[in-house]
């Protein structure tokens, strides 16, 4: 039976080995805002069970425990934590932390350059300040972002589309020849990061941007609604408790990713986008601009249309008129003629019959 047709009380179980201080009342309050999250979990379940052999848990149970003992002991190596340090065990261990902290971590053995690293050799405690390094705060910290910013308004105005991802390491990643940019789907998770940070070995003021981020790019107004209902996603439901940052200066582990956007924004769209008006109305003059002239070209087309349709009317009349007159002509002549036949016309008619 997949995780997400388990009973409530099942599922707030498997949650509770995951974040320890979960209270009951606090999971029946947002138990639909994690669908999302128990399908990832039937995923990377289903992955385990096609590739059994490469991993040394088979259930979510199992799972678990690994969590319970990788948080009990972060500061032990890696190889350090199990019994047994096989391959299978490790890449177990590596799959514990891809469900709790939401980190695709790749066993050294995978050959994979692009994901996050736990080496045997080091505690988890030391790996994660590897994992995500703040980036240096530059003379950028003054600059502010646009109210209008976000994700729904980016994608209208800018053309990008967005790919969600269960990989918190991939977050706000940009595929600029694409215009695609990544997003953590599993907000519910970063809150649950935050409301209880003793569960979580990321550190706090990394689990506060994530949020910080997801808060910016996804504001409360009826575009993002609309945006979100269309992707399925509930971010706007998410009690996160933090207010929405409008400073680049407050973003250190995504300010370059938030900047590039910016970048784009401030530029303005392009094509057919430019025609729209934008949300913080800056370029109403553009927008007016083309619009009255539109109004106008459309004015003058109808105004030539009729003036020529007005010419062609006339021609027809003229036309009309002077065949008309040819009759007029033509009648004349024949009643002349038949008066004029009539006897003694000539001295009744002298000045028309000869």
């Amino acid at each position: 039976m997949s995780i997400r047709d388990l009973s409530s009380d099942r599922k707030y179980g498997i949650l509770k080995r995951i974040w320890p201080r979960m209270p009951r009342s606090d999971f029946d309050t947002y138990l639909d805002l994690y669908d999302k999250y128990f399908l990832f979990l039937d995923e990377q379940m289903g992955l385990i069970e096609r590739k059994s052999i490469l991993y040394s848990t088979k259930s979510i149970d199992e799972l678990a425990s690994m969590i319970d003992q990788i948080r009990q002991h972060s500061y032990k190596k890696k190889s350090e934590l199990f019994a047994n340090s096989s391959d299978e065990t490790m890449r177990s261990a590596d799959m514990a932390i891809r469900i709790w902290l939401m980190v695709y971590i790749e066993h050294s053995t995978s050959g994979s350059a692009s994901s996050c690293r736990w080496p045997k050799t080091m505690p988890l405690s030391l790996v994660v300040q590897d994992w995500y390094p703040p980036g240096r705060k530059t003379d950028a910290e003054s600059r502010q972002i646009s109210q209008s910013f976000s994700i729904a308004n980016l994608t209208r105005y800018y053309d990008f589309q967005v790919k969600w991802t269960s990989d918190l390491a991939q977050h706000l990643n940009i595929d600029w020849e694409y215009k695609q940019i990544t997003v953590f789907e599993h907000a519910i998770a970063l809150r649950n990061h935050l409301a209880y940070p003793d569960d979580c070995q990321l550190p706090k003021e990394f689990v506060q941007e994530a949020v910080d981020t997801i808060k910016l790019l996804f504001p409360d107004d009826k575009d993002t609604k609309a945006f979100l209902s269309r992707e399925g996603r509930r971010f706007l439901k998410i009690p996160f408790g933090r207010e929405r940052s409008l400073s680049l200066g407050d973003f250190s582990y995504w300010g370059t990713e938030i900047s590039q956007l910016l970048d784009v924004w401030e530029q303005g769209p392009s094509g057919w986008s430019q025609l729209r008006l934008r949300p913080d109305q800056s370029n109403f003059l553009e927008y007016s601009t083309f619009w009255a002239a539109a109004v106008v070209l459309l004015l003058t087309v109808i105004s030539i249309v009729f003036g020529v349709a007005g010419l062609v009317l006339a021609k027809k009349a003229l036309e009309i008129s002077v065949k008309s007159l040819d009759v007029s002509v033509k009648s004349y002549e024949l009643s002349l003629a038949i008066a004029c036949a009539e006897a003694n016309a000539t001295e009744t008619l002298p000045a028309f019959c000869k």
